[in-house]
């Protein structure tokens, strides 16, 4: 069952208005089962709210640094195991209570221009005792360059058991500073804790 986000609502997170998502009618062409709309802006840097299957969640967050100037774009969402599958996969019992677990955290592509659009995909378990347990989960994504944060988002999100996966793609500004990014994401959860993974990308001149 694939779940995508459907609507989207721009918050300020800086004091001047950046551009919109110039990469974003290639994450739709790359997703063409998404309900988003190609030509939706973002303000501050910032971005994205909305109804996810029901569910109602906000990504908040914005870049600074290297990265001001750039913009988040549309969060997607989808959901790729069910409940079962997932359990059989973590050999999972009810006795375990709520559990959370990455599974990956990838930037895609690793090696990217100023100007162009990185997808920081995140996919992670859920493994519940009931099947309709809802798990509040919050998904951060934070950007480091030269150990200093030029980025975050998070979206606090209800999900059921099962695997998911998410992405938040971000154009990059065009005068963004070469080098090596690190990104740490993160889920969280009042009765599982909290599960961290690590990846990077490259932008070259």
């Amino acid at each position: 069952m694939r779940k995508f986000l459907g609507l989207c609502v721009a918050l300020a997170f800086l004091s001047a208005l950046f551009p919109g998502c110039a990469g974003m009618e290639q994450t739709v062409r790359d997703n063409p089962k998404t309900t988003i709309g190609a030509g939706t802006g973002v303000l501050g840097g910032a971005v994205v709210g909305g109804l996810l299957g029901g569910r109602r969640g906000a990504l908040v967050g914005g870049l600074l640094g290297g990265l001001a100037g750039g913009a988040v774009g549309h969060y997607l969402d989808q959901q790729e195991k069910d409940r079962a599958q997932t359990s059989r996969e973590y050999d999972y019992s009810p006795s375990q209570g709520t559990r959370i677990r990455i599974e990956a955290v990838q930037a895609n592509p690793e090696t990217i221009s100023p100007g162009e659009t990185v997808n920081i995909n995140l996919t992670y378990a859920v493994l519940t005792p009931t099947a309709d347990t809802q798990v509040l989960v919050r998904e951060t994504r934070e950007i480091l360059w030269n150990d200093n944060s030029v980025g975050k988002t998070s979206i606090d999100i209800s999900r059921e058991g099962g695997t998911w996966k998410s992405t938040v793609p971000i154009t990059l500004p065009a005068n963004a500073s070469p080098g090596n990014y690190r990104v740490i994401a993160s889920i969280e959860t009042r009765s599982a804790g909290t599960d961290r993974r690590e990846t990077f990308f490259r932008i070259v001149p």
